[in-house]
Formats: structure tokens, sequence, C-alpha cells
């Protein structure tokens, strides 16, 4: 779990990110259908090379972090873009309980999917 958050100082976008990262890491991980490829290339290539872990396993290990890592980045700019929407009394709240509204992740969803078909 996540250790809340020490500094008043930090601005509301960074705040919604630091209170949506875990959600977010998830969500960015989640395998796909080229990951699954990847993951089924690794297998086959570890029972072909007799457990041997190089290669095609360790290969498709790095596209996946690297797929994870390009997904992040495009949701810290959904969350930072998002967190421009919220209203003063969101803000408010934000701060108070460090808990985001009910609308805020299906909107992150929605500009990382923007994101992502624009990139």
């Amino acid at each position: 779990m996540s250790q809340p958050v020490q500094n008043e100082n930090i601005t509301d976008e960074r705040l919604c990110w630091l209170v949506a990262r875990e959600q977010v890491g998830r969500l960015a991980r989640k395998p796909g259908a080229f990951g699954w490829f990847t993951i089924v290339l690794g297998w086959l290539s570890a029972l072909y090379r007799f457990g041997n872990r190089t290669g095609t396993q360790e290969s498709g290990r790095g596209m996946r972090q690297e797929r994870t890592s390009q997904r992040m980045a495009d949701y810290a700019l959904a969350v930072d873009d998002t967190a421009e929407r919220l209203s003063a009394e969101e803000r408010r709240q934000l701060r108070a309980s460090r808990e985001l509204p009910a609308w805020f992740m299906p909107e992150v969803e929605r500009r990382f999917a923007a994101i992502r078909k624009a990139g």
C-alpha cells in the first residue's frame, strides 16, 4: 500500500498522480494481446532450450517491461490532463481525504485511450 503523502506543497496534479499511481500501475501491467504473445513465446523458448533462461524469454520480458513503461508514461499524461478538470471543491476534498472523485479514473481511462490512439 502507498505511504501517505506528507508534503502539502505539492501540486494538485502531482497529488492526483500519487493517489492514482498504484491503480494505474496495475492497469499498465495488464498483458493485452501482445503481452500474452511474449509470455507464450518466452515459455515456448524455455521449453525448447530445456530451461535456459536466455534469448527469447529474456527479450520477451524486456518487451513487456518497455510496453509497461510506455503505458505508465501515457497514464501519467492522462492523469495530469484529467486533474486539470477538478473543481475547486474537488481539489479541497482531494487534499483533505486523499481520494479521487468517482468520475476521475474512468475519465483517465478515456483520456489514456485517446493518447494511445493519437500516438
